[in-house]
């Protein structure tokens, strides 16, 4: 076969489609090298035993005449010596010729097995390669691609037609790699709409697979659908509170005690949670979440005085109860350490007692009240060494909202009183003069920013 043509085959071949018919053309090729080889072969041993032969001949021929009558031993000597010579000179041509044309064969039936080899692995390798969902790609880098196909949500609900139990339906490979995926499986949802007979299954199935990864969960139980919510499952749940990292929780108040009040949470760092209506007590200490740092009560009617928290540990805390300033003033005592605080404010007297509150670490103070007046004089009540943002809402469920005035003058008291570095003021619902926003720009000598929407 010409290695040109092979060339072309070979070219032609790289489609898979076409592999197994390049491979029997290879081996035919093979097969004709073998055969010429042979009849060369065949042939040197022919013209050897031939010119073997022909010497022997003409050495009888030689050693005759001196037992019969004929020509002179010499010159019958001398003519067969030369016709000896040339033959063997001639057989001496045609063996280089016969050996260069054996080596080439041999040369070219290497390459040609070599190729054979290669186009036989070829489509073992890249059925491997296909079977493997990395490919050249790390695993870990995998991983993180898929990670980054979950939904853009703080906890995630299941969904067949979204991450991750979409990529567990794509092939076996890509559910290999999901399921091994611990961080795919550590936020969830469980929303109190499910079906009953898929509580229990959906539940072990994404906690086994998030095997020790922290967990973010996010459980919303009304209260009529508190049946569904059994011992087996609230047993199931809390047997991963060690891994509890953030909770938001909106269940009756018998679920919540039951799910936090005896559990170890050592890694707990945010906790959510709301209720229909006012909370009988619940208790938190420190030593079941010492690393509790974030605390949310995310409905009006949730009053904080019932609860018994790791108060002195909390650097956030965000109340959507309406309280008077000395609530507030009473709550903010219990943390010390707080970087961060919203409160929800009503109109109230201010308490008899005239020293500000020093709270040395807060950073951030969102004030929500839903007559303006009650601003003024809750910013009298504190002194802020290290607050370098302010937040004034009117809620649009009030009058007020949207031509309410913010305390422009108490800001500039508080930031004299307190000696801090305010950077930003956000305004949302209120009435905004850009007089008043420059004058307290050129007040505050500090301010960066001032927002309103």
């Amino acid at each position: 076969m010409h290695p040109t043509s092979l060339r072309e085959i070979s070219a032609d071949g790289d489609d898979m489609v076409q592999v197994h018919d390049v491979v029997s053309i290879i081996t035919e090729g093979i097969k004709d090298i073998d055969i010429d080889a042979s009849s060369i072969e065949q042939a040197v041993n022919r013209n050897w035993a031939i010119s073997t032969a022909s010497a022997r001949q003409l050495k009888d021929d030689t050693a005759g005449p001196s037992l019969r009558n004929g020509p002179g031993p010499d010159a019958v000597g001398l003519a067969g010596s030369c016709t000896l010579k040339a033959q063997i000179t001639k057989l001496n041509l045609d063996l280089e010729d016969v050996q260069i044309s054996l080596a080439d064969l041999i040369r070219h039936r290497k390459r040609m097995h070599v190729d054979l080899l290669s186009r036989t692995e070829t489509p073992e390798r890249r059925r491997r390669e296909a079977e493997s969902p990395q490919g050249k790609l790390p695993i870990e880098l995998w991983a993180q691609i898929f990670f980054l196909c979950l939904p853009d949500e703080e906890f995630v609900q299941p969904n067949p037609r979204q991450a991750p139990l979409l990529l567990c339906q794509i092939c076996k490979p890509w559910r290999r790699v999901a399921t091994g995926t611990p961080l795919l499986w550590s936020k969830f949802s469980i929303r109190g709409s499910w079906r009953r007979n898929i509580w229990k299954s959906s539940l072990e199935c994404w906690l086994k697979r998030s095997e020790n990864a922290y967990l973010s969960l996010d459980i919303s139980i009304p209260a009529y659908m508190e049946p569904a919510f059994d011992a087996g499952i609230v047993q199931l749940i809390t047997s991963t509170a060690e891994r509890w990292y953030h909770l938001r929780l909106n269940m009756p108040d018998n679920l919540l005690r039951a799910m936090l009040s005896e559990s170890q949470m050592p890694v707990l760092h945010k906790l959510e949670f709301s209720s229909t209506y006012p909370i009988a007590p619940l208790e938190i200490q420190g030593t079941q979440a010492p690393q509790l740092k974030t605390v949310s009560l995310l409905t009006k009617s949730l009053y904080p005085q019932p609860l018994t928290l790791p108060w002195s540990q909390l650097t956030i805390l965000s109340l959507q109860c309406w309280l008077n300033i000395g609530q507030h003033l009473e709550v903010l005592r219990k943390c010390p350490r707080l970087e961060s605080y919203c409160m929800c404010l009503v109109p109230a007297e201010v308490p008899l007692d005239s020293r500000p509150l020093v709270m040395y670490h807060l950073r951030r103070l969102e004030i929500v009240a839903f007559i303006d007046s009650a601003m003024g004089p809750v910013l009298t009540r504190f002194q802020l060494p290290k607050l370098t943002q302010l937040s004034f809402v009117v809620p649009t469920t009030s009058p007020a909202c949207g031509i309410a005035g913010w305390p422009k003058h108490h800001v500039v008291s508080l930031v004299e009183r307190s000696s801090c570095l305010l950077k930003k003021i956000r305004l949302k619902g209120v009435e905004v003069v850009e007089e008043a926003i420059e004058e307290t720009k050129n007040s505050i000598p500090s301010l960066i920013e001032v927002t309103f929407s």
